[in-house]
Formats: C-alpha cells, structure tokens, sequence
C-alpha cells in the first residue's frame, strides 16, 4: 500500500487543517483520533488506515507532525487553480471596505485569528480572511511588484482558499503576529514619550 505523506505545510492545505482542528475537539480514544488523522493528511480512507502496518501507523503519524510543526516565512505570491495569487501589496492601502469585512469574520478581528485562545472559531472563517488578503494578480512587472484585483467580498474565492498550502496561511497570519506587535511597542513608546514632550 502506498501512502502519500505531506513533507512540509506546502503540501497541506488549509481545508485539511480546519478539519483537523475539529478534530482535536472530539472525544475520540487515541487509536481513533489517529485513524482519523491519518485520513485527513493522506489520501487513505478511514478503513484503509486500520490496514497500515504498526511500523508505518507510527512513522505516518510522526511525519504528519513533523509538517505541522514546521517554521514558515511570508509568501506574498501563490499560484491555485491556474490563478496567480498576491497578498495586498501595500497594508496602508486597505480600504475601509476590505477591513470592515475583515472584521466582520465571525465577529473577529486578526488578532483574534492570531490568538490560539479562539482557534476553532477563527479557524473556521480563515479561507474567508484570506480571500480578502489575497486575490488574482492583474498586473505585474520584472522588478517583482504586482497588482491585485479590486475586492468585490470574499464570496468569488473563499471556498477555492481552503486549497491554499498551510505555509501561505501561517505566513500570512505570521505577517500580522509581527505588524500587531510592532504597533504594540509603537504606541507604547508613544505613551512614555507624550509626558515628556507636555512636561
């Protein structure tokens, strides 16, 4: 029996992912939790994980979180479907429209999809953020800058952005982790500093 086995986040969409965190919240015993892993990150059905020899059981399962775990970058371009993806090229240029529905996700906001206190629920709505980070390059150039199309809501690619690989997703949500903290230190330096200059 061949087993497909995802190397890295790239070879691990963002679907597969959601559906493993659901996972994570059933009351399964091991033995089933691990079967239904390996349906997930490999394309053996739920009755053919129960004929994987022990040896390899165990050494899918290990390679399955050897992926999970992995560090990722940025990637502000990604091809799926045949469509050129790219991330919105300058964040100042968002519109009120793109963070009004950034926003609207399930009543969260990117920090809350950043913190791994309320990943289920964030979770459930990332293909729908991503569709608003990320749309079809229209234009672009030798020099590697691009441009997007004009947003029109997420309802076009949300659901083609279940596709999209892990490391794309983590990177984009990486990208916020860090803005998020540099205005965090900026605002607060600004604090300390505003007495000083009133003084």
């Amino acid at each position: 029996m061949k087993i497909r086995l995802p190397e890295n986040k790239s070879e691990i969409t963002l679907g597969q992912y959601q559906r493993y965190v659901k996972l994570l919240e059933r009351d399964l015993d091991v033995y089933s939790f691990n079967r239904r892993k390996l349906e997930i990150f490999t394309d053996l059905s739920f009755q053919d994980t129960a004929k994987v020899t022990q040896v390899d059981f165990e050494f899918c399962l290990n390679q399955i979180d050897k992926a999970l775990n992995e560090e990722v970058g940025f990637v502000s371009r990604f091809e799926l479907a045949g469509i050129e993806f790219g991330f919105i090229p300058n964040i100042n240029d968002i519109t009120s429209e793109e963070m009004k529905h950034i926003e609207a996700l399930d009543n969260l906001s990117i920090g809350e999809f950043v913190d791994s206190s309320n990943n289920s629920n964030s979770l459930d709505s990332l293909h729908k953020l991503l569709a608003v980070l990320f749309r079809p390059i229209t234009n672009k150039d030798s020099f590697g800058n691009y441009e997007i199309a004009e947003y029109n809501g997420t309802n076009k690619y949300s659901e083609l952005m279940k596709q999209v690989p892990l490391n794309v997703s983590d990177g984009a949500l990486f990208f916020f982790i860090n803005l998020s903290i540099e205005l965090q230190n900026f605002i607060q330096k600004s604090m300390q500093e505003e007495p000083k200059r009133e003084m």
